[in-house]
């Protein structure tokens, strides 16, 4: 790695501190913004304006004793911000990589590890801890110090609650939080800041009650949204987020997070 400083390497209009190292294999986008001491390194791809406050580094190699040296990325987009020393390091594996979209709020201390990807608009609070690939869909938001597991998804618009420790998948929609992590609810005030009406939290809601309340196991709760809530919903009125809610759950290689608050009987 070398330092570079604006002048030479960044024509675009980025402005690097002349404590930054930025290696030979890094792509910089315009706007950017880095910071003191910061160090990217390996083959990193970077949009336009991204933030990237004092300590912050990217591109190290994966911490992965499977990993041998082959080339991997790390892809970021475009108008993302990293706080005082957050993290994230290449992938493991040829030809793979970390990925991030756009938008992303990465608060201080944060680790994305190796193959993580990371959809656009999440915010990852300080000191959250994201194990190799692990995913996040649009819209997460992972709160302080929350662990979570190799291999979890989270996703689009759920929310991970302070200090919990994940190891299942999270669905949308959901606001989970504990150690162990449990869903306690939909994620309603997540949902309205995200633009989300009444007419759609009705349905998603009760969506949540036939996964976690109505004492159904997880066959016969998918069954009944299918069955029921989704022929009785409409394009714009809930039918595109009970697809998504649906389809996740049926993909997911883990299993779900069905540790709820408790059931209330039939729905």
């Amino acid at each position: 790695m070398n330092p570079r400083t604006p002048e030479p390497s960044n024509p675009s209009g980025s402005v690097v501190h002349p404590s930054a190292l930025i290696g030979s294999d890094v792509i910089l986008g315009p706007g950017c913004e880095v910071g003191p001491f910061c160090v990217l390194e390996g083959r990193v791809t970077v949009g336009a304006a991204n933030r990237f406050a004092p300590g912050v580094a990217i591109g190290g190699a994966p911490m992965d004793t499977k990993y041998r040296g082959e080339d991997t990325d790390v892809r970021i987009g475009s108008g993302n911000t990293f706080f005082e020393y957050a993290t994230a390091h290449r992938a493991t594996g040829p030809g793979n990589a970390t990925v991030m979209g756009d938008r992303n709020f990465v608060m201080a201390y944060v680790h994305i590890a190796h193959n993580c990807r990371v959809g656009n608009d999440c915010v990852v609070a300080n000191g959250a801890q994201l194990a190799g690939y692990v995913e996040l869909g649009d819209g997460a938001n992972i709160g302080g110090l929350a662990g979570l597991h190799q291999f979890c998804r989270v996703g689009a618009l759920a929310m991970v609650g302070a200090c919990s420790y994940v190891n299942k998948d999270i669905p949308p929609f959901m606001l989970a939080a504990g150690n162990p992590c449990r869903v306690r609810s939909l994620n309603v005030v997540g949902l309205r800041r995200a633009g989300i009406g009444e007419p759609v939290l009705a349905v998603l809601r009760r969506a949540y009650r036939v996964i976690y309340r109505a004492g159904l196991n997880l066959s016969q709760a998918l069954s009944a949204i299918e069955v029921d809530l989704l022929p009785a919903s409409a394009p714009g009125r809930g039918q595109e987020q009970l697809l998504e809610l649906v389809s996740f759950i049926r993909s997911s290689p883990r299993g779900i997070e069905l540790r709820g608050i408790g059931p209330i009987g039939p729905i």
